[in-house]
């Protein structure tokens, strides 16, 4: 075959062979299409360690259930949002006395300035209890959580000469001083601090949030647990925590007036994945009656337009066996609500 043949073949067979490669590749992709669509079309199961069979919901004994307000869903999506299909429950463990816990809660008393060859002491239940008529100490003997009261209204010339620092002092000092009294869980020290400002009125005695430090007499620096595998945490007090330091600020000092850490440590081994409500069921059960209204007064105001809606673990207040996910609702003026977020098939009542 001369050269001239078989260029004369070749553009000959060319539209052929292009033909084949397209229709060829048609089929590749094709192929391809459908077994993407098949595979995100095809169910996906979703692991479960329930590990903890049925398991208590939050106690929140100070808040109401959602009974008697009219909701109506005013969030950017427009509708419930189901934020995961599980999420992780972590036990708390129950603590104990420990070896040398009385050494102990006389340093803690001794670092608040509390005189304990003077100041009354008493053991109710498992807490030993410092009290005079300027101060009350609560110490947890177990776990060390405390509670302490200084009673400031009866002075008000502890206001005469405030300073307020700034932010980041203020933040050193509250961190200093929990370092010190020996309760500053390593988990607390990872989380984020957040300081509100209060003014406290000495004639009405009557203690009022502010916004700016020339208002200010009185500093409040919340601790907060880190967010848990991406998801918030929220307290039973929101947004202020149940770990906290109150201060009235000096130039040459300070004097904590309030403080409080109610924290319970999580155990990172004993954990279980259970399977949560999905939005429009958590919704649903606001709107039946069965949330928990941590703000929100029904009889001042019944119609509640929620503003935000999340999915966050709540960090318990007082002691109880689990860390676990909840819905939070906000609204206006100033609504929150919780739902408990594991799905009811696993809830106790």
């Amino acid at each position: 075959m001369t050269l001239t043949e078989l260029s004369y073949h070749t553009r000959k067979l060319l539209p052929l062979t292009v033909f084949f490669v397209i229709l060829l590749l048609i089929f590749f992709y094709t192929a391809k299409l459908l077994f993407i669509y098949l595979k995100i079309n095809q169910p996906v199961e979703t692991y479960i360690n329930p590990a903890f069979g049925m398991i208590k919901p939050p106690m929140l004994k100070e808040a109401s259930k959602s009974a008697g307000f009219d909701f109506v869903l005013d969030t950017i999506e427009g509708k419930p949002i189901t934020a995961t299909e599980s999420a992780k429950v972590y036990f708390l463990p129950q603590s104990t006395p420990r070896f040398g816990y009385r050494e102990k809660i006389y340093l803690m008393a001794k670092t608040f300035g509390i005189d304990t060859s003077v100041v009354k002491q008493e053991i109710v239940d498992k807490e030993v209890v410092f009290s005079d008529n300027r101060q009350k100490l609560t110490i947890d003997i177990t776990n060390f959580n405390f509670r302490y009261d200084y009673y400031f209204e009866s002075e008000p010339e502890l206001f005469s000469e405030v300073f307020i620092p700034s932010k980041k002092e203020i933040e050193n000092k509250a961190i200093d001083f929990l370092t010190t009294v020996g309760r500053y869980p390593e988990e607390l020290a990872r989380g984020k601090i957040n300081i509100n400002l209060f003014h406290f009125d000495p004639l009405e005695k009557r203690i009022s949030p502010v916004f700016q430090a020339s208002d200010a007499n009185l500093v409040e620096v919340n601790f907060y647990r880190p967010d848990i595998d991406n998801i918030a945490v929220v307290t039973p007090g929101f947004p202020s925590s149940q770990n906290y330091v109150i201060f009235v600020f000096f130039e040459s000092g300070y004097k904590v007036v309030r403080a409080q850490v109610k924290f319970f440590e999580k155990s990172e081994e004993q954990v279980g994945i259970y399977p949560l409500k999905t939005g429009d069921e958590a919704w649903a059960k606001l709107l039946e009656g069965e949330g928990f209204v941590i703000h929100g007064d029904s009889a001042l105001k019944k119609d509640i337009r929620i503003k935000n809606m999340f999915l966050a673990y709540l960090d318990p207040d007082k002691y109880e066996n689990y860390l676990q996910p909840v819905y939070v609702f906000l609204g206006d003026p100033n609504f929150v609500a919780y739902v408990p977020a594991i799905s009811n098939e696993y809830l106790a009542d």
